[in-house]
């Protein structure tokens, strides 16, 4: 852990800093800056969890132009294939299950600014009304990309990957079952967009939910790499199936500025667990 006037900036320190000072601590970490992966589900109003409000995603969108390298996720694997390390924060957007406000919504405000980005659908509820079971208490049941909707977001040059076809649970999926999610899934993508499909992202991203044996399955069916869920960045020496996210919430990261303090926190983080080896 570096160090100010020979106090330790600690974790619980840079949260109560202002942004021009944390963001300046960047560069007092002795490890090179790890890539974030960032993971949203809904941009809208809804007020719950995975519901992050439109303009909040979009002074979030302002922001990361102006103070990151936008990646795309094949740029950031070609970079983790190289071991290739960054001198300055770099970032990659994903969405995950594919709700219609990620093309009616979301890819607008991407556009504006230049920003690529990953959509991983779950194939089995697009084009459907499916409630997922997250979706039961909220006022109205958040509709569900349309295949005309995906491959227009395709047309536009956004990356699609997949998320299974029914959104199972990996760790507690029968392995002939998960096989066929995988696969299936993917050709259904692959159909659909014309091209090939490598990308994969696990529903329910917790850490119990992304074991060896999830890994060991995405690998077979042939995806090259798998994002989960449960926070944490990056490294450069990172394997391409073992690829952490962080989940955007509206009460954690409501604001750039926020955002920042909670990025200046994991990179502390990791830049600890690193010099722990």
């Amino acid at each position: 852990m570096a160090a100010t006037g020979g106090a330790a900036v600690t974790p619980s320190l840079v949260r109560r800093l202002p942004e021009p000072v944390y963001r300046a601590l960047g560069a007092l970490c002795p490890s090179p800056w790890p890539y974030a992966i960032v993971a949203f589900h809904r941009i809208a109003d809804w007020g719950d969890e995975l519901s992050y409000p439109p303009t909040a995603f979009d002074a979030l969108c302002r922001y990361w132009r102006d103070h990151y390298e936008l990646l795309t996720l094949d740029c950031l694997l070609a970079r983790l294939a190289q071991g290739d390390v960054s001198d300055h924060p770099c970032l990659t957007v994903t969405f995950d299950d594919g709700y219609a406000d990620n093309a009616e919504v979301a890819a607008g405000i991407l556009d504006r600014y230049g920003i690529p980005a990953t959509f991983f659908v779950t194939t089995g509820a697009i084009g459907t009304t499916q409630c997922f079971p997250w979706d039961a208490g909220l006022s109205e049941t958040p509709r569900m990309m349309s295949w005309n909707q995906v491959r227009g977001l395709h047309a536009a040059g956004f990356r699609i990957g997949s998320h299974t076809v029914h959104h199972v649970r990996m760790s507690a999926t029968a392995p002939a079952v998960l096989e066929a999610e995988l696969s299936a899934s993917r050709q259904r993508l692959e159909a659909e967009l014309g091209e090939a499909v490598y990308d994969f992202a696990y529903p329910f991203g917790g850490i119990t939910d992304c074991g060896l044996e999830g890994r060991t399955a995405v690998q077979r069916a042939g995806y090259r790499c798998c994002c989960s869920c449960h926070g944490g960045l990056v490294a450069a020496t990172d394997s391409p199936f073992h690829l952490n996210r962080v989940s955007v919430s509206p009460r954690y990261h409501p604001t750039p500025q926020a955002w920042a303090r909670a990025y200046a926190r994991l990179r502390w983080q990791a830049s600890s667990a690193a010099a722990h080896w």
